[in-house]
């Protein structure tokens, strides 16, 4: 695994969930694309490339959504006819879930720890915007892995490690940090205090998957922003952006692209 680039910690796991606590409510705006900048528009690039590959679950069958946030996934779940179950560590994320009220749906706070009851039950797990910060991703990607029962699936996305956009944000995000901690203001989700892991697919994902019994993952990459900040754009640039990161995200080489999303079928 490629060791994790991010702010040290004494205590990274409540760090983490003191932060997604702190940001709930942006996180939400930008999952449901109420602005339009070019974070919320690698949420929705995002979305729309796991909500294709969720689809494929058959209805009825168990979807167990790992770091859910605010159930982004569970209305498309819900709507498809799949059993719904959403974790995670932000209290905050899992009230604004069940706000949401829906059918056949129940969400737990909850860690790593909390996985047991689900080994081998789930046709799909997905962990989306998760890996990248886990003290020892490794293992949490194997634990989720044997959550899927023989002939399920997973999804998971990923920051793109060998990507130039990562690098440029990286140098934009420290510049950032620099900034608001000479003006005293309150840190934010672009410059997070977390860990962020980043990872080469077929060098650091694939072989612990294919250890745990998937076959080799399908990847599709995505964000060819240069960089993700709250920058405002227009609603009719913010669309244009989109539909050419979808084709850029298919045709470009993988260095320009800063993320993508990974899914794996289990023998």
């Amino acid at each position: 695994m490629t060791a994790p680039h991010g702010v040290p910690s004494d205590n990274p796991h409540l760090q983490a969930r003191e932060f997604f606590d702190r940001i709930a409510d942006d996180y939400r705006t930008r999952s449901l694309t109420a602005v339009y900048n070019v974070s919320s528009l690698s949420f929705r690039r995002r979305q729309d490339t796991v909500t294709r590959m969720l689809l494929r679950t058959p209805p009825g069958g168990l979807v167990l959504d790992y770091g859910m946030g605010p159930a982004v996934f569970g209305p498309a779940a819900a709507a498809h006819g799949l059993r719904y179950v959403g974790i995670d560590i932000s209290e905050r994320m899992v009230q604004m879930a069940r706000e949401l009220q829906l059918p056949n749906a129940e969400f737990h706070v909850g860690d790593l720890n909390s996985l047991g009851r689900y080994t081998a039950q789930a046709d799909t797990v997905l962990l989306i915007g998760l890996i990248d910060y886990l003290q020892e991703p490794g293992d949490g990607l194997r634990r989720l892995a044997r959550c899927v029962k023989p002939g399920g699936r997973l999804i998971m996305s990923f920051r793109n490690h060998v990507s130039l956009p990562r690098a440029t944000r990286s140098a934009a995000k420290q510049a950032w940090r620099l900034w608001r901690r000479s003006r005293g203001a309150a840190r934010t989700a672009f410059a997070a205090p977390v860990l962020e892991n980043s990872f080469v697919p077929g060098r650091d994902l694939a072989p612990v998957l294919r250890a745990e019994g998937f076959d080799d993952p399908v990847v599709e990459f995505l964000d060819c922003s240069p960089v993700l900040f709250n920058l405002p754009l227009p609603r009719r640039v913010w669309e244009w952006w989109r539909r050419a990161d979808e084709v850029l995200g298919r045709r470009a080489p993988t260095l320009l692209c800063a993320s993508g999303v990974l899914m794996a079928e289990k023998r």
